[in-house]
């Protein structure tokens, strides 16, 4: 058996259209050209990234989705469907449905020019598939579309994310699952869980966006853009995902956790020594990208003993429920005239009872929520008495945050209203970002605008 390989093209300035319709072929060319991957009438389909109301690098750029399809479509596929659903967050979180931002981001039009058909997860026909060597998940009510298709391309960004490190092919397809299989399994053995999806069926070909990618505390609006004006593809997800990693200065791809659990449960290669490149190497490519925060610090420097009106009590709590805990201290801490308790875990202690008025006290995730003792007394009269915050949820995202959210209008902290204008500043900023990249692109809520309006 031969090495797994890895195809990359590197262009030395923001390309525009007809350079990234060129680099996609190039891109693809170098493992063989489409022609290997789809013969005439194949039904194929793509699992994108399009997970958020928000233009690239949070999402994968319309212009390589163009492209894509066309030299898909070239290679005389007779059926063609780009898929994609949006993450949990989204739907509670934003507010924003799938279609909605395929449509506003102009990846619907794309798709559909270049002829394709463009599905909502949601909507499609699921088929229950078992995984009998499952480790975290062992059955999955799996898209029929993918399912059924003679060929499936995995079609992911370059990015950075907080709970998983980086999110590239392998993460790309938490997207396939349903909202009950999104949330399930997504604290420590979430990697687990991603990687089990892999023993169903493998992408024929990754080919991931890195035009413009992300670094930060992605991987949605709080990420930072990176530009790298890159793609990167291969037949082997895990490869490809070990060597976009190591482009990404990451000293070693075995921090990922989808890498390394990949390649342990055979999935693909992430030793970089067994894998050929063909393209400029990873030395000349590379960039050291920001990290997350979560992956800069250790996990409790930004919990425990860090606000003075916080008093958080952790015990036992997964790295997804710290990093979480951490953004709600964050929160009350801006709130500096009050005091407030915050309980996360399995066994969080309170030897000497509570240090703050009832109303102040917050009980975050299913595993608080659960726990015995003198925190199950302290729940018993928080619902006595109506007071305070329990927040069930795992991971506790965003229904325990929209919860949280309600708690501090209730209370006067916040308004809807500044809610709402934190959401709309952080759409004006990065489609004002994305302008620059792509002087072309008009959002669909723009279109038909004069500058006076």
């Amino acid at each position: 058996m031969g090495k797994s390989v890895v195809s990359i093209v590197k262009n030395p300035v923001t390309p525009d259209a007809a350079r990234i319709d060129e680099m996609v072929r190039q891109v693809v060319d170098q493992l063989g050209g489409m022609q290997s991957f789809v013969k005439p009438g194949d039904y194929v389909a793509i699992k994108g990234n399009f997970f958020a109301p928000y233009p690239p690098p949070v999402i994968v750029d319309r212009r390589v989705v163009y492209s894509f399809i066309k030299l898909i479509k070239e290679a005389g596929a007779g059926r063609i469907v780009l898929c994609e659903a949006v993450s949990v967050g989204t739907k509670l979180g934003r507010g924003t449905s799938t279609a909605s931002i395929l449509e506003e981001m102009g990846v619907r039009d794309a798709a559909i020019a270049a002829g394709a058909e463009v599905l909502c997860l949601e909507d499609d026909e699921r088929v229950v598939v078992k995984i009998p060597d499952g480790k975290s998940i062992g059955e999955v009510n799996y898209p029929k579309t993918l399912y059924d298709c003679d060929v499936m391309f995995d079609l992911p960004c370059m990015k950075t994310h907080a709970m998983t490190l980086v999110t590239l092919g392998m993460k790309n397809f938490q997207g396939i699952l349903d909202d009950a299989q999104k949330y399930y399994a997504h604290r420590d053995d979430f990697e687990q869980k991603i990687v089990d999806l892999f023993k169903i069926r493998k992408p024929d070909l990754t080919l991931i966006d890195g035009i413009t990618a992300m670094e930060g505390n992605g991987a949605g609006e709080h990420g930072i853009p990176h530009p790298m004006n890159m793609l990167l593809a291969s037949r082997d997800v895990v490869a490809v995902d070990a060597v976009t990693t190591a482009c990404m200065g990451i000293e070693d791809v075995l921090w990922v956790g989808t890498t390394r659990i990949g390649q342990y449960d055979g999935i693909g290669v992430a030793d970089l020594n067994e894998i050929d490149i063909i393209g400029p190497s990873i030395d000349e490519v590379k960039e050291k990208f920001l990290l997350p925060i979560t992956y800069r610090q250790p996990q409790d420097r930004n919990l425990t003993g860090v606000h003075k009106n916080v008093d958080v009590r952790c015990g036992g709590a997964c790295k997804q429920c710290w990093g979480l805990a951490s953004t709600i201290a964050r929160t009350l801490a801006l709130f500096k005239n009050e005091n407030y308790m915050l309980l996360v875990g399995s066994d969080p202690k309170v030897p000497n009872g509570i240090t703050c008025d009832l109303d102040n006290v917050i009980v975050f995730g299913d595993c608080a929520c659960s726990a015995t003792g003198n925190v199950k007394e302290i729940r018993n009269r928080m619902l006595l008495e109506g007071k305070g915050l329990i927040a069930p949820g795992c991971p506790p995202y965003r229904p325990a945050s929209a919860m949280l959210e309600e708690y501090l209008i209730k209370r006067g902290k916040v308004t809807r209203e500044m809610l709402t204008a934190g959401n709309a500043k952080a759409v004006a900023k990065t489609y004002a970002y994305y302008k620059t990249v792509d002087p072309t692109w008009v959002p669909k809520s723009e279109q038909g605008k004069t500058d006076g309006e």
